[in-house]
């Protein structure tokens, strides 16, 4: 569950995650290198003692060392750090509560834009616009890490990453069943957030991740649309072992949109974990809910 709150700081961000784990075991998660590594960056420091909190490499949004601050540490239920984005310190505030057999985690990021801005972005979108989608998918990555799962979705936010969004993964479902949550609406909104347009067909209307037209419909197989503006958003999906491989790629980003591409491809990436994780958990999945911050009156 996400909302917003607005505070003397500014716009914050709120979200909720329920975890496979008690308090202990994901603030571990949460401090000890070894671990950030797993589910959140590609380095990190901690040492809470010496006030040191720190994470940083490609997987994370202007991710230069040295942007972090031990603000509070209390173990097992509470963790505090400030993250500079575009110029500004913010503040992350992660609090652990046991709740029914598993830990409810509540995280805030104070200073970030509000849904009319991230809908029309002023300059760079790899930094505090991109806070919604990176701790969605950070969020979902520690529920894996949590429950032992594989975890290998992680978004480059490198200055000289790729113009396309690309990831491959296996799932535990026949292709037919995983086409099917690509294709009805209801099934989409489930692990994607929200409930797109779909007009099943070649020459049908879309409107997932971009508004445009399907190209391209195989049932089973392949799904492609495009905008008519350069956007082309490609699904495919091959049999393997009982299961699925599937490859998801959307190209036509330009070379001066490469941080657009960073934040798309983090948000892409949380909802293939949880399609994923719908798909292999069954009736024990909930999803980790990233939806987009709404202004309060």
């Amino acid at each position: 569950m996400s909302d917003t709150t607005t505070t003397a700081e500014g716009h914050a961000l709120g979200l909720q995650a329920r975890l496979p784990a008690p308090p202990a075991t994901v603030f571990h998660a949460l401090t000890t290198p070894p671990s950030l590594r797993a589910w959140l960056a590609d380095d990190a420091d901690v040492d809470l003692d010496a006030g040191c909190f720190a994470f940083w490499g490609r997987g994370v949004p202007q991710g230069e060392r040295g942007r972090h601050r031990l603000v509070t540490a209390e173990p097992d239920r509470l963790l505090a750090f400030t993250w500079t984005l575009d110029g500004i310190e913010t503040e992350v505030r992660i609090e652990l509560a046991m709740s029914g057999g598993h830990t409810e985690l509540t995280l805030h990021q104070d200073r970030m834009p509000t849904l009319d801005e991230l809908m029309a972005p002023q300059g760079r979108r790899d930094g505090r616009h991109s806070m919604h989608t990176f701790w969605g998918l950070a969020l979902v990555e520690l529920a894996e890490h949590l429950a032992g799962r594989a975890s290998t979705l992680r978004a480059d936010f490198g200055p000289d990453r790729s113009r396309e969004i690309r990831a491959e993964l296996d799932i535990a479902a026949p292709p037919d069943r995983v086409f099917a949550s690509l294709v009805d609406p209801e099934q989409v909104e489930r692990w994607f957030g929200w409930a797109p347009e779909i007009d099943p067909r070649v020459g049908g209307r879309i409107s997932f991740g971009l508004d445009g037209e399907i190209s391209e419909f195989e049932p089973g197989e392949v799904l492609v649309y495009a905008d008519g503006a350069g956007a082309v958003v490609r699904w495919e999906l091959t049999g393997s072992a009982g299961g699925t491989h599937l490859t998801f790629v959307q190209s036509g980003f330009g070379d001066d949109e490469l941080d657009s591409a960073a934040q798309h491809e983090a948000g892409w990436l949380a909802g293939l974990a949880e399609l994923r994780r719908m798909h292999e958990l069954g009736a024990g999945w909930a999803p980790v809910s990233t939806d987009l911050p709404a202004d309060e009156e």
